[in-house]
């Protein structure tokens, strides 16, 4: 039988990435993955996963792929100094690091988006770069960032950017979707102009674009013109693979064509299956207020960053941070990492980790869905991180998620003895239910979204012109509605005469909590869906749950669904520190656990 290929998390200058070796062969030329900026590096990262393990196992060749210095999991921000020229010397980093540890003489550096300018850059000033795969590269810095701008103007101009817009984020940064450059990286960026600046730097270049593009034509050319043998290739399903992570495709032929290109035939079948190896012991990232180290644990099924104190409260609970959506450990705007650096400086550890067919973890089927993921595996992976928490000494664990993530938070603190709180960011709902129920969720805006567009005279002429799917959000608002008359009607009867609805089933959810003592935190933007299904089953702004001595909800104006906003998030981050610090002994002034569930359950009847 032969072995599978090998992937193993990595650091280097600072930087968190992946090695991967294929089985049992000796390569002399190996492959440098400079991934994109931002929320498309959230978007294609398991497929740029499944890429580089492709890589290993048809072409034999040793590949690395990493985050850039303040993104991922890798040390820094994004508002640090010279960032740009950061990311460059990086590629070089990553370049020595794949050569010191695998013995390969030559590289090939295989870039998307702005990570191919980078490794155009790089590559200008390496020795030895065999060939440079440029994955619609970003030509021209002053294009690229008025993209981003157009993208950021127009989440601004929907319902929740509207009511998240930041101005921080505007006048200091330009990005979208909670990732900013800023400033000396715009200058140094936008002075970027491969057609008039590249020069040779490999002798075979493969260019990928979306479409016959006179840029993309021109810069083969300058390439030419510089004696390298330049090819342009068109792969139009780049559309399906930049797009948000659950989502995202990967271009299967584009990739088939980097190994053909390379002189390799694929196997487009499947993506073969890949051992994650534990990281060694050296293995760690620095920063002010702790270090963070690679984890693989649960059987090498998954994957995570623990982040770990200087100065460690003895008696305070560690922190789980899981998965939103199909977005990797790192999260929507770096928030996880965010965060578990946050909570560093106050003494708190924690873990972020990738659920099971997300990010870096292991499938648990060949072709996982997120219903799959969620609904069926959620619990029990993110059960995995909790020991893994326990295992590295800590008694007691909080969970942290937003949307999806705010779901696998609850149930996981119902199902695990361990666990003694959690914040739920956002909860779409309390049960998963039909499989439907999350596509409702993600689809329609929140019944305040709908009643404060009836007051739009541009909304009506776009209705009555077709423009809106005014049917699908009239049956909607009905359905709603008609859940909460049910559960008005039924609750006087739940648990009596037979009667069982789900909103009693929520209740329940909620006793079972109270008795097993779970703090719990509720948080949601205004204007976000799950407010309704809050108000559903247990009143306005969650009113019947006043009495709870274990359960506090809190809605805050500012927050978008996922995060987005720089100020979204350090709403969030400070509202969590002060969760923990009131509700947990050890972390600022100790409370007294929940008192008897006979007086609390009073407001759930």
């Amino acid at each position: 039988m032969t072995p599978n290929p090998t992937m193993r998390p990595v650091t280097f200058d600072c930087c968190h990435g992946w090695l991967h070796l294929p089985a049992g062969r000796n390569a002399t030329t190996g492959v440098v993955l400079c991934g994109p900026f931002g929320y498309d590096a959230l978007c294609v990262h398991r497929g740029w996963r499944d890429f580089a393990i492709a890589l290993t196992a048809f072409c034999g060749m040793p590949a690395l792929r990493f985050d850039y210095p303040g993104t991922g999991d890798s040390d820094g921000n994004e508002e640090d100094p010279r960032r740009f020229r950061t990311w460059i010397d990086s590629v070089k980093a990553a370049a020595q690091y794949l050569r010191d540890t695998t013995g390969v003489t030559r590289l090939i550096l295989c870039g998307l988006r702005l990570g191919a300018t980078l490794a155009v850059l790089a590559a200008e000033e390496l020795d030895g770069v065999d060939s440079l795969v440029l994955m619609m590269p970003v030509i021209a810095g002053k294009r690229y960032i008025r993209e981003l701008g157009m993208q950021h103007q127009s989440w601004l101009k929907s319902p929740m950017g509207r009511e998240s817009a930041d101005p921080y984020d505007d006048a200091r940064a330009v990005g979208v979707f909670g990732f900013q450059l800023y400033a000396d990286t715009l200058e140094q960026l936008a002075a970027v102009d491969l057609v008039h600046h590249a020069r040779a730097s490999a002798p075979r270049v493969l260019l990928h674009d979306i479409c016959d593009s006179v840029s993309m034509s021109r810069l083969a050319e300058r390439y030419r013109g510089l004696g390298a043998k330049a090819d342009v290739q068109i792969f139009p399903e780049y559309d399906k693979f930049l797009v948000e992570p659950r989502l995202s495709v990967p271009p299967r032929r584009a990739f088939d064509s980097v190994f053909e290109w390379l002189g390799f035939q694929s196997d487009t079948i499947a993506t073969p299956a890949v051992e994650i190896l534990a990281p060694h012991a050296d293995a760690r990232i620095d920063f002010a207020a702790g270090h963070e180290t690679p984890a693989v644990f649960g059987d090498g099924r998954y994957v995570g960053v623990f982040c770990q104190p200087r100065r460690a409260l003895q008696s305070a609970p560690a922190v789980l941070l899981v998965n939103a959506g199909a977005a990797h450990r790192i999260g929507d705007g770096r928030l996880a990492v965010l965060m578990a650096r946050r909570l560093a400086r106050q003494g708190i550890a924690s873990l972020r980790m990738d659920l099971g067919g997300i990010g870096d973890s292991l499938h648990h089927e060949n072709a996982p869905t997120l219903e799959a993921v969620y609904a069926l595996h959620s619990v029990a992976d993110a059960t995995a991180g909790v020991e893994s928490l326990i295992a590295a000494g800590h008694r007691e664990v909080v969970m942290f998620g937003v949307c999806t993530g705010a779901y696998v938070g609850i149930h996981t603190a119902l199902a695990h003895p361990r666990v003694v709180g959690c914040m739920s960011v956002n909860l779409p709902f309390f049960l998963w239910g039909a499989p439907q129920t999350k596509a409702r969720a993600l689809h329609f805006g929140s019944n305040r979204m709908y009643w404060r567009a009836i007051r739009s005279p541009r909304k009506w002429l776009r209705l009555l012109t077709g423009g809106a799917d005014g049917l699908a959000k009239v049956m909607e608002l009905a359905r709603r509605c008609n859940a909460r008359l049910t559960s008005l009607v039924t609750s006087p009867f739940e648990g009596r005469l037979g009667v069982n609805t789900s909103t009693g089933q929520i209740r329940q959810l909620i006793r079972d909590l109270g008795r097993k003592g779970v703090q719990t935190s509720l948080v949601y933007g205004s204007l976000d869906t799950g407010r309704d299904e809050l108000e559903t089953h247990f009143g306005p702004s969650g009113r019947r749950l006043d009495r709870q001595t274990n359960v506090t909800v809190d809605i805050f104006e500012e927050l978008d669904h996922a995060l987005f906003s720089y100020t979204a998030r350090n709403i969030v981050m400070a509202h969590f520190e002060k969760f923990m610090r009131e509700r947990f002994r050890g972390v600022g002034t100790p409370v007294s656990r929940p008192v008897a569930w006979t007086e609390a359950d009073e407001c759930l009847r």
